[in-house]
């Protein structure tokens, strides 16, 4: 009896008054639609109305949406209340008190829906099945065209449709009340429903069809839902994911789990900023937009191509360097701490630069196997997401090839990075400012340019994908370049450590 009080109660309020007379001179309007555009004069019945009515991204987005938002904002903050929160002892228990307190309102704003729908519908044939006009493709009839393709009946399509509505409400009700009881403020619930609005008017009207996972309509409407997945289920299991992952927040604040969450990616903020550069770039086809590509191993080649014998795109070079030269930075501050204090107590464990220096470059070489390793499998893993398959059956020329990119960008890649860091090195050895690395960064990154390492007798970019070509057997030549350096520079820090160019 309780719960039909308060059905009772919400049902008597003002803004459903306000809320029929709106949703029915839209839905009336719908019907008008029909009556001039159906020229074909095919035979039409009352699920082609409710359907093009329940399932108008118009009505959903531009009307239920911040209808929804207001009134969920306003519950959520009167149910704010640390004498109840005490007594249901956590913030997931209070945030399904608030649906509770909600659902009467989502009972009677589906009702009423669905209500009007089938009031407009009204003079309209009653059937139990899919009109013609609903079996035949035209641009009026994007809708229910999808929704008869799935083979279920008109009931089921109407109870799925409240359905998925109903969960995308109430996971956006979760979301505001999640982020409230970490911030509850009012200026936050306010931002927070103002960014959900105009994030979803955004994903709507701005999104590319690709980013399918970002339109709002896949979650509410069901013909969308199914034209983009053909199916339901992965609206609805992002649905709860969204509600699962909002509770899980909340319950590892409470915990303390994300004030340590917050310190690591403060003290780590550099490397994760690096690594989403470097993921972004494979995904968007960065390096290669326009290409044709598809083989996972030709990625690896095009987004890794660097410079060539025959020239270089900036864009494709500067994202070379952000991620090879990139990763050096994140070691030259790694040296610069090093160097500013910490050597002395280094010194004191070590008892030699020669064994310290032996287990920095231990670790410096298993980090740079991991970002090889890292940059391959990300490239495969993409390319098979995007639909790429791993055969090798591709041009006879890039099959000869594929042994060689290979060997270029594992022995080569993993040849170029210790030329860089020890070059690095040297240089913060010698010059213990940090102005003085980041200039030598800016050398090494103009030193690999074609134009200046005409033969590649440089030690910088000669791991760049564009060097191999013809027959593959230059990258050989390479390594012996690079393995010169690296023995030259091996030498000049053996000289440093004994002539010891620092103080103490």
């Amino acid at each position: 009896m309780s719960y039909i009080k308060k059905l009772f109660d919400e049902f008597t309020t003002w803004k459903w008054s306000i809320f029929i007379i709106i949703i029915l001179l839209y839905g009336w309007s719908i019907r008008v639609t029909f009556a001039t555009n159906n020229l074909e004069q095919l035979p039409l019945n009352q699920w082609d109305i409710i359907f093009t009515f329940l399932s108008s991204p118009f009505l959903n987005i531009y009307f239920y949406l911040p209808f929804w938002l207001f009134f969920s904002s306003q519950l959520i903050i009167k149910e704010w209340d640390y004498t109840l929160l005490i007594r249901l002892k956590s913030f997931p228990k209070w945030i399904f008190h608030t649906i509770s307190r909600l659902s009467p309102m989502l009972f009677i704003f589906q009702t009423f829906s669905v209500m009007v729908s089938f009031l407009v519908a009204m003079g309209t044939p009653v059937e139990n099945e899919w009109s013609v006009w609903g079996m035949t493709y035209s641009p009026l009839n994007n809708v229910v065209f999808v929704l008869q393709g799935t083979g279920l009946s008109p009931w089921i399509i109407l109870l799925l449709q409240t359905a998925l509505l109903s969960l995308f409400l109430v996971t956006l009700h979760v979301v505001t009340a999640s982020i409230y009881a970490r911030f509850p403020r009012m200026n936050v619930i306010a931002g927070t429903s103002l960014f959900l609005f105009i994030g979803a008017i955004i994903s709507y009207k701005i999104f590319p069809a690709v980013f399918v996972l970002g339109n709002v309509t896949n979650y509410s409407i069901l013909s969308s839902a199914y034209s983009t997945f053909d199916s339901f289920l992965p609206s609805f299991i992002l649905l709860i994911l969204i509600i699962t992952i909002s509770l899980s927040l909340i319950v590892l604040w409470s915990k303390g789990f994300l004030q340590s969450l917050a310190i690591f990616l403060s003290d780590h903020y550099r490397f994760i900023i690096y690594s989403s550069i470097c993921l972004i770039g494979i995904f968007t086809k960065f390096t290669h937009s326009g290409l044709k590509v598809l083989y996972v191993w030709e990625n690896l080649y095009f987004n890794f191509y660097g410079v060539s014998k025959d020239g270089f795109s900036l864009y494709i070079y500067l994202y070379f360097c952000i991620v090879f030269l990139g990763f050096v930075y994140l070691f030259q501050l790694h040296l610069s701490n090093l160097l500013n204090g910490h050597i002395y107590y280094l010194m004191i464990r070590y008892k030699s630069f020669y064994r310290w220096f032996f287990q920095l470059m231990k670790r410096t070489i298993l980090s740079v196997i991991s970002l090889l390793l890292f940059l391959a499998f990300a490239t495969i893993l993409v390319g098979l997401i995007q639909g790429r398959t791993l055969a090798f059956d591709t041009t006879e020329s890039m099959t000869e090839l594929f042994p060689y990119i290979f060997y270029h960008f594992f022995m080569n890649g993993f040849l170029q990075m210790l030329n860089y860091i020890l070059i690095v090195f040297i240089v913060s050895w010698v010059w213990q400012e940090a102005m003085y690395s980041l200039i030598a960064l800016g050398v090494l990154a103009v030193a690999g340019l074609p134009i200046l390492n005409t033969n590649q007798w440089l030690p910088s970019g000669l791991n760049s994908m564009g060097y191999v070509t013809d027959d593959g057997t230059g990258v050989f030549s390479t390594s012996i370049v690079l393995l010169i350096y690296l023995l030259i520079e091996i030498g000049i820090i053996a000289y440093l450590f004994r002539k010891r160019k620092i103080s103490f």
